[in-house]
């Protein structure tokens, strides 16, 4: 310890994200925890925070609601879709345009399979080789 100061080791385990209502994020290390109360360390702050839960909102010593991902949850970033995500094959394509078009329900669909395709393929632009 020198100048009043000391470093903390904090292992990965104890390690949390802060998401303030603004939308700011801080990384933050779990100091000790009870049932409805949360001490943190900031990284390059000298005090400790303390969170308290009220009826499952983490709420901060200045009322500040605060959203706490832990790591352990596994969730700590949006999930963000991509184009590939998306794609369907064309069968699900098929189905889904004659519902939109038609207004039937998915038992009357899966009744008349020969139908929904011949129905739906006649829209599509095809071409015959022999």
């Amino acid at each position: 310890m020198r100048g009043g100061s000391c470093i903390l080791v904090l292992e990965a385990v104890n390690r949390m994200t802060l998401i303030y209502a603004d939308g700011s994020r801080t990384e933050a290390f779990l100091l000790a925890r009870t049932e409805n109360r949360i001490r943190v360390a900031i990284p390059g702050s000298d005090d400790p925070l303390e969170f308290t839960d009220m009826h499952g909102t983490w709420v901060s010593e200045d009322c500040e609601p605060v959203c706490v991902e832990f790591a352990w949850q596994g969730k700590t970033r949006e999930e963000v879709l991509t184009e590939a995500d998306c794609i369907c094959s064309h069968e699900l394509a098929a189905r889904l345009i004659h519902l939109l078009w038609s207004g039937n329900d998915e038992d009357r669909l899966r009744a008349e399979p020969e139908a929904v395709i011949s129905k739906v393929a006649s829209f599509l632009p095809m071409s015959v080789q022999n």
